[in-house]
């Protein structure tokens, strides 16, 4: 079999199984075709916008409230997706918009907690800003409106508090689809359903020798073309990003990072059961069950555009029945499209993509339909996104971070964090360094001061409390 048709027998492995569910959804989106969901969206950059773009081509789901620091870029969403300007309101005020809700139109704000008190089904929040996302998430939940989370970066903070709250209001919390996160659920819920076990989970990076030091001007002209902020295109360049993609995976799936920032080796992907495997069968692997990413830079610091992992997502699987064993081995012999190497115990599937915003709205579909979550947040935390400095941190020093010039953010588990005391990232956004720090030296609760007084503070407090995690 060529290439490409062994490339196509890996990209549906998985992801076609999973066809039928949206055949479902659209039986019911159907029926609310005259009457269509209606959804809020905080946060208009890349993503929020894509979110809003896609859902005006969908059947029974409609925008109605959006919320930007800049309520111009909120009303361009409305204007430049159909409605007239006279059906949209812009305004900070309460009674006004519920009344534009209640009267068909819809609402550009800056306000991004006026959202959450409006009439809607569903809140997506879609802005990467820790404190903004804790308490966007945690008013809509209060309302009880469901919500889907873009924002990570909250999410690795106090996600299973969330979980908690939502399962006690009656409605989902939930990451969302087409984020590698939501993709990799997906897979996982898929091998496990069918009884296989998860040696690992993971997704793809790019991450070249010092990335983890950039600074926002290194990318500044990619991020300009891609019409982004140089500081958050920074957040994925500089590592941060994929690695709080891979707490949050940790934490759902219950699956540890296998080390801290995990090994993140250079890897194809007819590779990925050969190397993402135990010691003991040959890869580099210390125990199964755990996450880890593929890296598609190799070790001369030269990206490989040929059988890259990036910019998808996969599962390692492994089945100790003598029969499925066999049945996986003769579907992945060369003749079928398979390579020796994927003959067992370990079969690497493999996802060649991941749609990012595009896929962000069968979340809100799952979660208005079927009532659950893509992905479901069921205890306390498994893994911990720990800040680390950049370069040396002076006294005086203040924090900035994802993508900024002090700070990036590593994957750790949780036990480990909490033995060593290690910062939380979503703390490393604000507040100064009180002692010097050493380049790539995790920072502790004792080497900062930050403000304790905020909502996001007082969230991480009571989950800790919950899970008894002290």
């Amino acid at each position: 079999m060529s290439g490409n048709a062994c490339t196509r027998l890996a990209a549906i492995l998985t992801p076609a199984l999973l066809a039928s569910k949206p055949r479902m959804y659209l039986a019911e989106l159907e029926r609310l075709k005259d009457n269509p969901a209606k959804v809020g969206v905080v946060g208009v950059g890349r993503m929020g916008r894509g979110i809003v773009d896609q859902i005006s081509t969908m059947t029974g789901l409609r925008v109605r409230a959006l919320a930007d620091v800049d309520a111009e870029r909120a009303l361009l969403g409305f204007t430049e997706n159909g409605w007239a300007r006279d059906q949209v309101i812009v305004t900070d005020n309460l009674a006004d918009a519920n009344d534009a809700i209640s009267s068909d139109r819809a609402v550009a704000t800056s306000d991004a907690l006026l959202l959450p008190q409006l009439a809607l089904d569903a809140v997506v929040e879609a802005t990467g800003v820790p404190e903004v996302g804790a308490e966007v998430a945690a008013s809509s939940i209060e309302h009880r409106h469901h919500t889907v989370m873009l924002n990570v970066e909250a999410d690795v903070v106090i996600g299973p508090l969330l979980a908690e709250r939502a399962r006690e209001a009656g409605v989902v919390y939930t990451l969302a689809a087409g984020d590698q996160p939501g993709a990799i659920f997906e897979m996982a819920e898929w091998a496990r359903c069918l009884g296989f076990e998860i040696v690992c989970a993971g997704r793809g990076t790019v991450l070249f020798p010092d990335d983890h030091h950039a600074t926002p001007e290194k990318y500044a002209e990619i991020a300009a073309r891609n019409r982004m902020n140089p500081k958050m295109y920074n957040e994925f360049r500089d590592g941060t990003k994929s690695q709080l993609e891979m707490v949050a995976v940790s934490n759902v799936l219950g699956m540890p990072p296998a080390r801290r920032g995990m090994h993140e080796p250079f890897c194809k992907w007819q590779d990925l059961g050969k190397v993402f495997a135990l010691k003991a069968d040959g890869g580099l692997l210390a125990r199964s069950g755990v996450v880890d990413m593929a890296n598609a830079v190799d070790k001369s610091g030269e990206y490989v555009h040929d059988d890259k992992v990036f910019p998808g997502v996969f599962v390692v699987v492994t089945s100790p029945h003598p029969g499925v064993r066999s049945a996986m081995s003769a579907l992945f012999e060369p003749g079928f499209g398979g390579t020796a190497q994927q003959w067992g115990p370990n079969w690497g599937l493999f996802r060649p993509y991941h749609l990012a915003c595009v896929e962000v709205p069968m979340s809100v579909v799952r979660a208005i339909v079927q009532g659950r979550p893509t992905g479901e947040l069921k205890a306390g935390m498994v893994a911990e996104l720990v800040a680390v400095a950049k370069r040396d941190l002076a006294p005086g020093d203040e924090l900035d971070g994802g993508g900024g010039y002090t700070v990036y953010g590593l994957s750790e588990r949780v036990e480990v964090a909490r033995s060593e005391r290690l910062l939380p990232f979503g703390f490393a956004y604000s507040g100064r360094v009180i002692r010097p720090v050493k380049a790539d030296q995790a920072l502790s609760w004792e080497d900062v001061e930050v403000d304790t007084s905020t909502p996001l503070f007082e969230m991480r407090q009571e989950q800790d409390r919950l899970f008894d995690r002290g």
